[in-house]
């Protein structure tokens, strides 16, 4: 399968802590990848590079064949990429409208947005938001906050789409309804990676899985075998773990 976002010897390091530490590896295109991994391995560093907040010290970065690594954000959203937050970042006086529709308008893509989408309220409808496009996010849930974290990105129209964290907080019937949307934006042709800390989501969601500890890969695979790894066990499940 062809990789959809390759990393090639990537490095990031702040003083001489490694964050990210000679990393290649290929996101298969078409999938929904597990990016997982303890706290401090470098899972938020790792999106912070590949969507340009932070640029690799030595290494690639190549989104579709092509290298990115050292472009400004925008311009990697422009080829491709979008990503949301683990905490999110939307302006509360702004209303649900205003805020898909500023990707809208800039992103500058033809890439189609699933569900034939065409306005920042089909996006809204499509992630199931259901105040009108008119409320403030001021005035937003959690579950809200996150569906509308998700619409903005959907609404610069990625073929790559980065999920940090998108499930954390909900309840069980909200995370349900989000594992249905990731399933639908993947089925429109989008590939998606997921950060996620709850590994019954992973299984259930995802075809294929990346370890990541201590900034470097410890393992990658099917989510099932990944999770089995004596190694992975180890580091980060605990040995008693079971799904």
């Amino acid at each position: 399968m062809t990789a959809a976002l390759r990393i090639d010897g990537c490095t990031v390091a702040f003083g001489g802590l490694r964050a990210i530490d000679d990393v290649s590896l290929d996101i298969p295109g078409g999938a929904i990848t597990a990016l997982i991994g303890p706290n401090g391995s470098g899972k938020s560093t790792f999106v912070n590079m590949v969507s340009g907040q932070i640029p690799p010290r030595q290494g690639k970065v190549l989104l579709g064949g092509e290298p990115v690594q050292g472009l400004r954000p925008d311009r990697i959203v422009h080829r491709g990429l979008a990503r949301t937050y683990q905490v999110p970042r939307v302006p509360k006086d702004l209303t649900i409208d205003e805020v898909i529709a500023v990707p809208l308008l800039y992103a500058r893509s033809e890439r189609p947005m699933p569900g034939g989408a065409r306005s920042a309220g089909d996006l809204a409808r499509y992630c199931g938001l259901k105040p009108d496009v008119g409320t403030r996010c001021g005035q937003l849930s959690v579950s809200d906050l996150r569906r509308l974290e998700i619409a903005r990105a959907l609404a610069c129209r990625p073929s790559v789409l980065l999920l940090d964290e998108s499930m954390a907080g909900l309840s069980l019937e909200d995370t349900d309804q989000v594992i249905g949307l990731v399933r639908e934006i993947h089925a429109s042709g989008v590939t998606i990676v997921v950060i996620e800390h709850v590994m019954k989501i992973i299984a259930r969601l995802c075809g294929h899985a990346v370890v990541l500890n201590q900034g470097k890969v410890l393992a990658e695979g099917a989510p099932h075998a990944v999770l089995s790894d004596p190694d992975v066990r180890e580091a980060y499940l605990g040995k008693g773990f079971k799904l």
